[in-house]
Order: structure tokens, then sequence, then C-alpha cells
């Protein structure tokens, strides 16, 4: 019996589809390119697929370091703005921290009126009131990045699943083909066998053993034939198999890649509008559109912060501050160097998120460059070709 369960044994290999998922989400920021090594770099299609998807990565990235640059660039603007302050000296620092004084005195008479009524934190309401102009654009893209999130989580668990199922008809081919390599061994010892049976029966019992020799020819002829035709089926079925492998692989490596970039976008939304989720956001921004109302008719009864406000926002004007309305929401800041000091961490912060956005996707981009011209001087006997495809992608999808 134990010959017989080696003979037909499968092999049984494969993990458990959730860890297999659970572990690979966890891989951020890694660099998700097929080897070249798995690539049938014969075939045509597979190596015009190879290096379509190495152009796309390299455009995926671009994309992804031009929508940072611009947010980046209004980081640092707001960082020259802070260093700006520190310059104002004389008589204009007299008048900048006597406004900012007036105004953090006004602004705490105000919330003496708001207390009783106040629905919504003064950090959550100060945060959104400085995001007012772009919160329902952040609200929009923070909801499309987390529906995106999920939509690639489900794209990863379906050509995991679409992996799993391609090597598993790849063993199961090998399988079969072992097994019938083994079943033709015994089928051609049965029939030498029952030769020798017959050559005996002939010769030595001198019997009539012609009808054992046709069906004994007959049934090993049968049995050799169809195991010989599962075994070509089954060597197809392998190589189709290790075809389909490579396509999801490839997928997968987009997917990945795609993933770390909506992951990071979503992480630096959660951070900028300091919220977990865009459910979250979306409850802030309803109650500060609430409050917004009942403290426009406080603001009202209050001219002497709108006159000082104004004030503030011509000195700073003065001295060609980015956004110099945004410090009438942080005159602590102006006022107390710890809370600067908060403030600029936060900024540098941000920033420091979206460099590494970057530095990734740029990583990526050469990386990719890297395995084009990697692949041209390996194997040069399809140089041309290769850089045929790079002319064609950049001459359809041309960069900035």
């Amino acid at each position: 019996m134990s010959f017989w369960k080696k003979l037909f044994k499968r092999p049984n290999k494969y993990r458990n589809i959730d860890e297999v998922i659970d572990e690979e989400l966890r891989m951020e920021e890694e660099d998700y390119v097929l080897s070249i090594d798995q690539i049938d770099m014969k075939s045509a299609g597979d190596r015009e697929r190879y290096v379509l998807s190495l152009l796309e990565q390299i455009a995926d990235a671009s994309a992804q370091i031009e929508s940072c640059k611009e947010e980046y660039n209004t980081v640092n603007r707001y960082l020259k703005d802070m260093e700006d302050l520190e310059y104002i000296q004389g008589d204009d620092r007299n008048s900048l921290m006597e406004y900012a004084k007036a105004i953090s005195l006004l602004e705490k008479d105000k919330h003496v009126y708001e207390e009783k009524k106040q629905r919504l934190k003064d950090e959550d309401f100060i945060r959104m009131e400085k995001l007012e102009e772009n919160a329902e654009e952040g609200i929009r893209k923070l909801t499309e990045a987390e529906e995106y999130q999920q939509a690639i989580r489900s794209d990863m668990m379906r050509l995991e699943n679409e992996k799993q199922a391609c090597l598993f008809r790849k063993q199961e081919a090998a399988a079969a083909m072992e097994n019938l390599r083994g079943m033709a061994l015994i089928c051609t010892v049965a029939l030498f066998a029952c030769m020798g049976m017959l050559l005996f029966m002939q010769f030595v019992l001198e019997m009539n053993a012609t009808i054992g020799y046709f069906l004994t020819a007959s049934v090993a002829a049968i049995a050799l034939t169809a195991m010989y035709m599962k075994y070509v089926e089954a060597v197809s079925e392998r190589k189709r198999s290790s075809h389909s492998l490579n396509k999801v692989i490839l997928l997968q490596n987009k997917v990945k890649i795609r993933y770390v970039n909506n992951t990071n976008l979503v992480d630096y939304l959660y951070m900028k509008y300091g919220v977990t989720s865009a459910k979250e956001l979306i409850s802030i921004w309803e109650r500060y559109l609430a409050e917004r109302e009942e403290r426009a008719r406080i603001k009202e009864t209050i001219k002497d912060l709108s006159f000082t406000q104004e004030q503030l926002v011509t000195l700073l004007r003065k001295y060609h501050l980015y956004d110099p309305v945004i410090w009438l929401h942080q005159v602590e800041a102006i006022l107390d160097p710890k809370e600067m000091v908060e403030v600029r961490h936060a900024l540098i912060a941000r920033r420091q998120k979206l460099r590494k956005q970057m530095e990734f996707n740029t990583g990526n981009a050469e990386n990719a460059q890297q395995q084009v011209k990697e692949l041209v001087g390996e194997y040069p006997q399809y140089a041309k070709e290769i850089l045929k495809l790079v002319s064609d992608y950049e001459d359809k999808y041309p960069t900035s």
C-alpha cells in the first residue's frame, strides 16, 4: 500500500489565503516588480506585457510625485511664513503682539457667549475654519480614497485567489505527469511480464498463445496511448497555468503599488484633517456648518475683533506672507513660542510624509527605468522592440 500512496501522492503546500493577504497588505513601501527570471522572454506577449507594466509603473509614480509637489510647496510656504514672522522687529513687532493679544482676549470673550451652546470643540472648529475652502473637496478625496482602498483590497484578494488557483493547477498538472510516468512504467513492466508468461506457455507448455499475444499487445497499446494523451494534456495545462500565473503576478505588482500609494494618501489626509475616517470628517464638517451660523451672529456684535483682525492681516501683508489670514486662527502661536513650535512640528510632519511618498515613487520609477535598461542589455535581440514600446508609450502618454 505504501508504494501506491507514494506513486499517487499529491503535494499539499498551499498556505491559508487570508494569511497570505494579511501578510502582503503589511508590505508597505516595498518594490513590487516581477523578476525577469519569471518572464518567458521568448514570448512576444509576455515580453510586451512586462515592458508595459514597467512603463505604467513609471507613469503612475510620476503622477503621484506631481500630485504631492503642489501640497509640498504649500507646506513649505507656510514654514517660510513662520520664518518671516520671526524677522518682524521694532514698532511692527509691538503692533503684532498687541493685535495678537487683543484678538486672543476678544476670542476668549466670544467663547463665553458660546460656552453653553457650543457643540464643537474649539480645535475642531478652528481646524475646519482653516480648511473651510477645501473641506468639501477633502471629504470627497478622503471618501474616494477609502472606497478605493476597499476596492484595491478586494482586487488583491481576488488576484491572490487567482494566483493560488494557478499554482494549484500547475502543481496538479505536475502531479498528474508524475503519476502518468509511474503508471506507464507499471504498464510496461506488466506488458513484459505477460509476454514472458505467454512465451513460457507457448514454448514450454506448447500451448497456442496467439490470442494472448494479440490481447496483450492491444491492451498495452490502448493503455499507453491513453496515458500518452493524458500526459500531453498535463504538459499543456502546466504551460497554461504558468502563463496565467505570470499575468496574475504582473497585475498583483501594479495593484500592490497602488495600494501603498493610496494608503500613504489616506494616512496623509487623516493627518491633514485630524480625523480617523471620512465619516468622522463629514460629522465634524456638518457640525461646523451648523455652529458657524451661530458664531457669525455673535461676531456681528464684536466689531472690535474684526477691526483688530484687519489690522493684523494688513501688518502681515506688509511682509508679503503667503497666507496672512491663517494667522488670525493662530494668534496663540504668535504670542507663545511653544505654540509656534507645535505648529512648526505639525507642518514638518506633513512635509516629511509628502517627502516620504515622493521618495517612494521616485524609487519605484528609477527601479522600473533600471529594469528596462537591464532588459535591453540582457536581451539585445529584443532591444529595438523594447525601445519601440518605450517610444510608443511616451508618444501616447507624454509626461510633463
